[in-house]
C-alpha cells in the first residue's frame, strides 16, 4: 500500500495486508535501496513479498531492516527476511540481547501461546540516537525513546520535506496507548520520550499499530502525553 513517494505499508494485520501477529511494517524506498522497518510476528513476510511485488517494488532491494524494539510482533520476521533478501538487521544496543535470544523482554512466551514461533537471527549492527542510517537517497535519523523497552528506537525521514517519524509503538494515533506494565516497561523513561519526540515537531506518523498519520501529528503526541500522565486509574492497556 503506497502512502507517499517515499513509505509503503507492506504488512500488518490490522490492515488485512498479512497473517494476525503482524505489527504495521513499513517499507522506505530510497530508490537505489531499501529499508524495512520491523518484520511482524514471524509468518506475515510471504505475503509482505507479495504486497511488495504488487506495488511495483522488488524485495531484493531491502539492504537494511530496523527493528523499532525487541517484541515478537516486530522481530518474528527476522529469520524469513534474512534469508529472502541478506538484509542487515538493525537495532538499539539495549535490545540486541532479548532479539537474539528471544528472552523475556522479547516476549516470545506470548507468542507462543498465540501459536507462532519463529526463529532468532544475530544482530548485524546497533544503532543509537543521532546515528544517521543512509538508504540510497535519502537518510533516516535515530532516535532513542524508550519507556516501552529499554532499546525503543524511532526514526525521522524527510518524505519530500515533510518530517516523519516510523517510531514503533513508543507512540500512536489519537492517544492509543500501547502494552505497558510489561517487561523492560519505565512509565517515567516513556513520559521523557514522548516530550523527546515532540521536540521534533513531526508532520506524519507511521506507528507499529493502528492509524498511521499524514498531518496534524502534534496535536496527537500531545493527546498522547496527556494520557501518559493521567491517574492509572484511567489507563485501559492493550497488546501493541
Amino acid at each position: 500500500m503506497k502512502l507517499t513517494k517515499r513509505v509503503y505499508l507492506v504488512g500488518g494485520s490490522g490492515y488485512g495486508l498479512s497473517p494476525s501477529g503482524d505489527c504495521n511494517v513499513y517499507l522506505v524506498d530510497g530508490g537505489t535501496e531499501y529499508a524495512l522497518i520491523d518484520t511482524g510476528g514471524g509468518y506475515g513476510i510471504p505475503a509482505m513479498l507479495n504486497n511488495m511485488k504488487k506495488d511495483g517494488l522488488n524485495p531484493s532491494k531491502i539492504t537494511k531492516t530496523l527493528i523499532t524494539h525487541c517484541h515478537y510482533d516486530h522481530i518474528g520476521g527476522n529469520f524469513d527476511i534474512k534469508e529472502e533478501t541478506n538484509t542487515e538487521i538493525l537495532c538499539h544496543p539495549n535490545d540486541r540481547e532479548a532479539i537474539e535470544t528471544l528472552n523475556e523482554l522479547s516476549l516470545y512466551d506470548m507468542a507462543q501461546e498465540s501459536g507462532l514461533e519463529f526463529e532468532a537471527v544475530p544482530i548485524d549492527a546497533t544503532v543509537d540516537d543521532g546515528d544517521i542510517i543512509k538508504v540510497g537517497e535519502i537518510e533516516l535519523e535515530t532516535i532513542h525513546n524508550p519507556g516501552h523497552t529499554p532499546g525503543c528506537i524511532s526514526f525521522l525521514m524527510k518524505d519530500d520535506g515533510v518530517k516523519s517519524l516510523l517510531c514503533g509503538d513508543i507512540a500512536s494515533a489519537s492517544g492509543r496507548l500501547g502494552f505497558i506494565n510489561g517487561p523492560g516497561f519505565v512509565l517515567e523513561d516513556w513520559k521523557k520520550s514522548i516530550k523527546k519526540l515532540m521536540e521534533y515537531t513531526p508532520q506524519r506518523l507511521y506507528p507499529g499499530h493502528g492509524t498511521f498519520l499524514m498531518a496534524d501529528t502534534m496535536s496527537h503526541l500531545m493527546m498522547y502525553e496527556q494520557k501518559m500522565n493521567a491517574p492509572w486509574t484511567t489507563i485501559i492497556t492493550a497488546v501493541g
